[in-house]
């Protein structure tokens, strides 16, 4: 986890919900056994903040997966995101 400022809450296989306030390692509490798929995704971002995931899938071999990672970043609200010049939205629309 990285760029948090604030508190996310992630998922795992659409459940186990994970509330994380803090940059570093997260464990989800539901482990999960050899063979079986994870798929890590963003339930709620935090305040301000959009965060994405990278390596977030995959299958559980015999060891902890350590490579899921979550990067937040604070997005501005200075642009207004209205109508461009070549007619087409911001990109918040």
């Amino acid at each position: 986890m990285s760029g948090l400022s604030g508190t996310v809450i992630l998922q795992d296989n659409g459940g186990d919900d994970l509330s994380v306030s803090a940059n570093g390692a997260f464990t989800f509490a539901t482990k999960l056994a050899t063979g079986a798929s994870y798929n890590v995704t963003v339930k709620t971002n935090p305040a301000g903040q959009t965060c994405t995931i990278a390596a977030g899938t995959g299958t559980i071999a015999t060891t902890n997966v350590t490579n899921v990672a979550v990067t937040c970043t604070t997005w501005s609200s200075v642009s207004d995101d209205f109508n461009r010049a070549n007619g087409g939205l911001g990109a918040r629309w």
